[in-house]
């Protein structure tokens, strides 16, 4: 028993002497921040008037956006939308920020929102960079918009020749229902002036009852064949108006409010970092004041 009790009793001062180790270093880390307190303030004094120069002397910038809807035909995209997006970052955007005197000062980047027909362009500048952004994009979108309607010429040619003789038959169809339908009328007159069906064959009233019959034929025929081809041009018109080219409904429209993180951001992101700054720099002044106190004492 008297082994045990001994053992329990260590452990206990073991562990009240680790607390109170624990409760000695957390104070002596506080005394150090007391005794250095000049140290912290002159480090969180100097980056919080960095961060309020910083602050005052960056001019305020806007989000400048322009999006895009690409063109369409039958519904479909002319072309990929990593296509577009590859010749736009490595051909036209560069050719205009080229072209273009200080198109360099604003930059202009274009995404594609997942799953979406649409490009955005953005760039970033002041308020009074309102109208050579606008410039910007105006060339880049003239240049893609050309791309586009070349491909989408390309794709709607067979549709416009089928389009064009579709639009001939029913031309011609026309014209053919109309001759049968005088034909009727004459034919029905002429049976009317010999008497109507009460004719004798010698005075030719059968044939025109056989002629008329065929002519009755013929325009219910071509009359059949006209609706089937007015239905047929009617889906290619419909599908003709899903089709568009690339436009832009608004071109470099200003943001609501300023891009970045903003000034009172930026006040306060700089009194973080030197309160920060502050605490590592007198931990660090006591560790060097220890080391030069302990040579002494060696010496």
């Amino acid at each position: 028993m008297g082994k045990g009790s001994s053992a329990e009793a260590l452990r206990i001062r073991r562990e009240f002497l680790s607390d109170t180790d624990d409760e000695i270093s957390l104070v002596e880390l506080w005394l150090v921040l007391v005794r250095r307190w000049k140290t912290v303030a002159i480090v969180f004094s100097l980056c919080l008037v960095l961060g309020i120069v910083i602050a005052l002397s960056t001019p305020t910038k806007f989000l400048f956006s322009t999006t895009i809807e690409l063109a369409l035909v039958n519904s479909k995209l002319v072309e990929p939308v990593a296509s577009v997006l590859a010749r736009l970052k490595g051909n036209h955007i560069p050719l205009v920020l080229g072209a273009e005197k200080g198109g360099d000062l604003f930059g202009v980047d274009v995404k594609n929102p997942r799953g979406s027909k649409i490009l955005v362009l953005t760039s970033s500048g002041l308020a009074a960079n309102a109208g050579a952004i606008k410039g910007l994009h105006r060339s880049i979108l003239d240049l893609l918009i050309k791309d586009q309607r070349v491909l989408a010429e390309a794709l709607d040619i067979p549709r416009k020749k089928k389009y064009s003789l579709l639009a001939s038959q029913i031309s011609i169809d026309t014209a053919r229902i109309s001759k049968l339908k005088q034909s009727e009328k004459l034919l029905a007159n002429a049976l009317v002036a010999l008497g109507g069906n009460a004719i004798s064959p010698q005075e030719g009233g059968i044939d025109l009852l056989q002629a008329q019959a065929l002519n009755a034929h013929a325009l219910v025929g071509a009359e059949h064949a006209m609706i089937d081809y007015q239905s047929r041009l009617f889906e290619l018109k419909s599908a003709i108006e899903l089709s568009r080219q690339a436009t832009a409904a608004a071109i470099a429209v200003r943001s609501l409010t300023p891009s970045g993180i903003g000034a009172m951001a930026t006040i306060l992101l700089a009194a973080m970092m030197g309160l920060f700054v502050g605490v590592l720099a007198a931990f660090f002044q006591e560790f060097i004041a220890k080391v030069r106190c302990s040579m002494r004492s060696a010496e």
